[in-house]
């Protein structure tokens, strides 16, 4: 008798923010960097791109990305242009996990592979492999006292050795806890799966965001040759609408069966948006110290925020990342159904601040994701100061 079929989860934060992001006047949430405007982009193009895009015909792309577009990925990752396969971001994590499965069933006749992820995460990390049949368990991130968040390498190696683990997944710059791990862990955790020869994916889309003025790690996919390494324009460069992504491994079977996969979904990437790229990754130090002035000055107000807050807040700056977790206590948790999404739609409901709680993460309703990449983040603040203003006079008066 045939297995029965595993569904996918509806994604709760996708859900989430479909329903209040665009209606929300304070978005305070959100993973993605301000927005950077058409004219924005245009303005930055050199001769080659401007022609390029005042003579673009609006027809098919190639399925592996254009070429111009291939060798700036290449360039910045430090890798060969046929590694790549450009991809919106999302797609490119189904296509790789997929491809991971089946490539795992079909070579090795390993059929329900041990995954291991990296959590609490972006569920798409996670579901699709358990959509997929995997038998999966979680590296989970724990907050320390005076520290912040942290991944215990030694939990990894338990976690490998106990279940023969075949694909290790990863998010580093983290979300949505922001945390970064040294260049000496990272190095463990590559030699982890070197050894073993477990297949990593990487998910990458927060790199280049360091605030500290610390390097970032190498890429995955520039230094282990069963790596996958998943980048894009949504995050470090503020280009979310153009809907460009990509994964890259020197695999050649994968990559192989990433690019026959890709024929069943998209097939190819949208020409302007593929132009329109090419333009970022060649202005990539502009785009990226532009979001990198608006977070540095965004953690510094709310550094300045929560600290006036001990008794509701407990908060640790991540060094990279546009978002962090934050701590919710006291009577914050007792509002409306209670817990940190309690607070959260209260909040919403009363002010326009929307945050998002640790249940759309599925993990312990008592932190909530802080994006700080956007320029709203003053406004934002100033609306929740209001708002713990109110109620903490309320609370006062009814000698609560």
């Amino acid at each position: 008798m045939a297995n029965a079929p595993i569904y996918h989860q509806p994604l709760k934060l996708e859900r989430y923010l479909i329903k209040h992001e665009y209606v929300a006047p304070h978005p305070m949430c959100c993973s993605d960097a301000e927005s950077v405007t058409m004219q924005e982009i245009l303005e930055l193009a050199d001769e080659e791109c401007t022609k390029m895009w005042k003579d673009l015909s609006l027809g098919y792309t190639e399925c592996r990305g254009h070429p111009l577009l291939l060798e700036e990925i290449a360039r910045l990752h430090g890798v060969s242009a046929e590694d790549i396969l450009v991809a919106a971001p999302q797609e490119g994590i189904y296509i790789a996990m997929k491809c991971l499965v089946e490539l795992l069933d079909k070579n090795f006749q390993i059929v329900r592979p041990h995954v291991i992820v990296t959590y609490p995460g972006y569920q798409s990390l996670y579901e699709n492999v358990k959509a997929m049949g995997c038998d999966v368990s979680y590296w989970t991130a724990k907050l320390c006292d005076g520290i912040g968040w942290r991944f215990d390498l030694n939990e990894l190696e338990e976690l490998v050795a106990k279940n023969d683990t075949k694909i290790l997944v990863v998010n580093f710059p983290h979300n949505p806890t922001g945390f970064v791990p040294t260049s000496d862990q990272w190095e463990r955790i590559l030699e982890i799966c070197k050894s073993r020869k477990i297949f990593l994916f990487s998910d990458e889309m927060y790199r280049l965001t360091d605030n500290d003025g610390s390097d970032p790690l190498s890429s995955a996919c520039a230094v282990y040759e069963n790596a996958i390494t998943l980048f894009g324009l949504s995050k470090t460069f503020a280009l979310p609408g153009l809907r460009i992504g990509w994964v890259v491994t020197p695999n050649k079977t994968l990559m192989a069966l990433m690019e026959q996969t890709k024929d069943y979904i998209s097939i190819c990437s949208s020409a302007p948006s593929e132009i329109l790229s090419i333009i970022a990754l060649r202005n990539k130090d502009w785009l990226i110290n532009r979001t990198r002035t608006i977070i540095v000055e965004n953690l510094k107000l709310l550094g300045k925020f929560f600290k006036k807050h001990p008794h509701l807040f407990e908060w640790y700056p991540p060094s990279a990342s546009t978002t962090g977790f934050l701590r919710v206590k006291g009577w914050l948790l007792k509002l409306g159904e209670g817990g940190a999404m309690g607070f959260c739609e209260e909040v919403r409901a009363a002010t326009g601040v929307l945050l998002a709680s640790a249940s759309l993460f599925d993990f312990d309703d008592q932190y909530v994701r802080v994006g700080f990449a956007r320029k709203s983040i003053p406004q934002a603040l100033a609306a929740l100061e209001e708002f713990i203003k109110s109620r903490e006079s309320k609370n006062q008066s009814e000698g609560n």
